[in-house]
């Protein structure tokens, strides 16, 4: 009795111990909410925001993963043509009757070997359907790469647009704050009064207002930047002219070049090759066995030796080859009417940024006459308001007009950047215009940075 209460005397003063100890240690602290961390850079030019996106994006991953896997099906195709070997081997009474008597055996073992010698093309259908398919799964791969670099350069003409907003707004206030020194001059020598001078402040806060959403922007598109490309950049160097120097022909869209057009296209003779392998199924299959199996039995042990050409023909299966055939028949047409569907969206995405090229360029001469005709008018208007000829409202006019012409010119450039953009995505020559090749080791292996 004694040595049981000394025992259980001594595991609660262990236990307690244990519970001390575990309070005293630190309990290391880990927020599952928190954002995974950027790297910071000094400076991130485009041609590397399209490469880092693509080590980023699973889309990408997944349209690789495919491809790995039309190579995996393309070698199991390819499998038909090489000789199948087996083992087989079994346990337990088996009886056989002949006309020579009977025969009890207690268990076999044996090798087979087979060559399939011909099917009447189901075995080449089936591969060339997968060359077909890893066609069209690399190609599927280099329209993924095409969409993922628009959307980046779209995240990119983003920032630089709120960038260049902030830095119009910012300059507006430098003009705004020199009219309004200009009316606490006037206000101090009894020329003007004090609600001048409110009045400008009044515009400079506005002003500020709007320069802070601009900056609210751009942290905005920034951030989705930093998504895009696990990087969060000090600077953005200026965009390459040569996506302003692209051929521009609607009428003459090289639709054979586009990976979306070319990876329909494969699928569609992907199917095609399926309605063959299907149609090939009415035929028989030849091919050569041969086989040595073991069997042993009460009173003796024997082997039985084969050699054979098997030949297998379907003579009724209920339908099932006529309604294979119509399926296929059906993912064919399915897979021709996916072409004219490609071709029609690039015709169509081609033209609206055309168009909005066209009219983005027009914008922006407008609002760069609108804004040389401003700034002459602020010009004017200051001299003529210290002679005392105009009142301040025609200036804080003007500075409204000035800044107002400035967002337009440079909304309007960045709205024909955002079209360049789109119509080079449309037609797919943006990587290459960026110099990016996709077909770059025979076009299975993603660009490195």
């Amino acid at each position: 009795m004694k040595n049981r209460v000394l025992l259980l005397c001594l595991t609660t003063c262990l236990a307690g111990q244990i519970v001390q100890a575990a309070k005293q240690e630190p309990v290391a602290e880990f927020n599952w909410r928190a954002a995974p961390t950027e790297e910071q850079i000094a400076s991130l030019t485009l041609r590397d925001a399209i490469l880092r996106a693509f080590a980023r994006n699973p889309k990408i991953s997944e349209a690789a993963a495919q491809i790995r896997v039309g190579e995996a099906d393309l070698d199991a195709a390819k499998s038909a043509w090489y000789p199948q070997v087996s083992l087989a081997a079994s346990g337990g009474r088996s009886h056989q009757t002949d006309s020579a008597g009977s025969l009890n055996n207690s268990g076999s073992g044996g090798i087979t070997l087979s060559q399939l010698l011909y099917d009447f093309g189901r075995t080449g259908g089936a591969i060339d359907e997968q060359h077909k398919l890893s066609d069209a799964y690399r190609y599927a791969l280099y329209d993924t790469m095409t969409t993922v670099a628009q959307d980046t350069l779209q995240a990119y003409l983003a920032v630089k647009r709120y960038q260049a907003l902030v830095d119009a707004a910012r300059l507006n206030i430098s003009s705004l704050q020199r009219v309004r020194d200009m009316a606490k001059l006037r206000a101090d020598a009894g020329l003007s009064s004090q609600s001048d001078v409110l009045q400008a402040e009044t515009r400079i806060a506005g002003m500020n207002a709007s320069m802070e959403q601009y900056r609210a922007q751009a942290r905005s598109a920034r951030a989705q930047l930093t998504v895009l490309t696990g990087v969060t950049p000090e600077d953005l160097p200026e965009l390459p002219q040569a996506l302003l120097n692209q051929q521009v022909t609607l009428d003459k869209i090289a639709y054979e070049k586009s990976a979306a057009v070319r990876s329909a296209q494969a699928k569609q003779e992907a199917a095609l090759e399926r309605v063959r392998q299907a149609q090939s199924n009415h035929w028989p299959t030849i091919k050569v066995q041969a086989g040595r199996t073991r069997y042993e039995n009460e009173s003796r042990s024997y082997w039985d030796d084969e050699l054979q050409l098997q030949v297998e023909a379907p003579l009724y299966q209920g339908g099932l080859v006529n309604a294979r055939t119509r399926a296929a028949e059906g993912d064919r047409e399915a897979a021709e009417a996916a072409i004219q569907q490609s071709k029609l969206q690039i015709n169509q995405n081609a033209s609206t940024a055309y168009a909005d090229m066209i009219g983005a360029q027009q914008r922006k001469e407008a609002g760069e006459q609108q804004l040389s005709s401003a700034d002459h008018t602020r010009e004017v208007y200051a001299d003529e308001y210290k002679l005392n000829k105009r009142s301040l409202n025609d200036l804080l006019s003007v500075e409204q007009d000035v800044f107002q012409a400035d967002s337009s010119r440079l909304t309007a450039l960045y709205d024909g950047w955002d079209a360049t953009v789109r119509y080079a995505s449309a037609v797919d020559n943006l990587l290459d215009i960026l110099g990016i090749d996709r077909e770059k080791n025979s076009g299975q292996t993603l660009p490195s940075l």
